[in-house]
């Protein structure tokens, strides 16, 4: 089923997968909701979803299906890929899948040899691409860059990995400091500026999730846009923040964010499977509670 290409999972997280894999009642519908407070969601749906017709195919016919999801710390914490994994299984038994993230990456860092081995390694049929919070945390996004990284990632994969099919996932949303004053301690030499912030949504990422989006939607690829389907630039990062989905970096996920996150993203794509029109993304009800904080993340620097 999963192959260890990360740390061994909490058994809170075991307990979750398991529940989602039984079907009993913490594994809710194809309409899985977000939290009451969310405001301003979008349906819960791929774009360009018939780009992963030649996986659909070999799944009608009964073959076996091998995922791989690659990207940065959002998946090197386990949960949100094994979430993906256990809701596609549910829907898909016959489905192999396995992860692999490093903390801090950039899309750059997995067009290098070594990490176009590792995926080679697993001869996936489908290619689950997640980053874009450490780019919106660098400078203002160049599109035409960020298009050419893209475009070598998945042109190398190919290479190696011949007819392959690929899913690229938007950031989901986070929060940089703004400095909102400063204050001096000591005097002559020991003089010391000290400056106080507060932290506001990082608006950076939608033009990420904007530049990810064109870069699928011109070259046919699928795509989930989970800035947009969360609540775009006017609520995204303030609805995961105001559910209690968020860690105190306020850069990562609680479990209970990751875990409704993957959910939404495995059913996305059993939606684009069965043709199913999203509508339950958008039902108001409270999310259950909040599972211990993931670990180990403090600050953005270490994402």
């Amino acid at each position: 089923m999963y192959k260890k290409l990360a740390p061994i999972i909490p058994l809170t997280l075991c307990l979750l997968i398991c529940a989602i894999s039984a079907g009993d009642a913490y594994s809710q519908s194809l309409g899985t909701p977000f939290p009451a407070s969310f405001r301003n969601t979008r349906n819960n749906e791929l774009i360009d979803g018939a780009a992963l017709s030649p996986v659909f195919r070999k799944i009608k016919q009964k073959r076996a299906v091998k995922v791989m999801h690659i990207g940065d710390s959002h998946v090197k914490g386990n949960i949100l890929p094994r979430t993906v994994g256990a809701t596609l299984q549910h829907y898909f038994p016959r489905m192999e899948f396995t992860y692999y993230g490093i903390n801090g990456a950039w899309a750059r860092r997995f067009y290098e040899a070594d990490m176009i081995d590792r995926v080679f390694a697993e001869h996936p049929d489908l290619v689950i691409i997640s980053f874009g919070t450490n780019e919106a945390h660098g400078n203002p996004i160049d599109e035409r860059v960020h298009a050419e990284t893209m475009q070598t990632l998945t042109d190398r994969i190919s290479q190696r990995c011949p007819g392959v099919c690929f899913l690229f996932t938007t950031p989901p949303g986070s929060y940089i400091a703004q400095r909102t004053g400063s204050y001096t301690t000591g005097r002559g030499r020991s003089r010391r500026t000290h400056y106080t912030t507060t932290k506001v949504p990082n608006q950076n990422t939608a033009n990420v999730a904007r530049s990810i989006v064109n870069f699928c939607q011109a070259h046919h690829m699928a795509v989930w846009d989970i800035f947009t389907i969360a609540g775009g630039p006017t609520a995204a990062c303030t609805n995961w923040r105001n559910a209690g989905l968020m860690n105190t970096d306020c850069v990562h996920y609680l479990a209970s964010g990751y875990v409704l996150q993957g959910k939404l993203l495995g059913e996305a794509i059993y939606k684009a499977y069965t043709g199913t029109a999203a509508s339950g993304s958008q039902t108001r009800m409270v999310h259950p509670s909040t599972p211990k904080e993931q670990k180990p993340y403090s600050s953005v620097k270490g994402f």
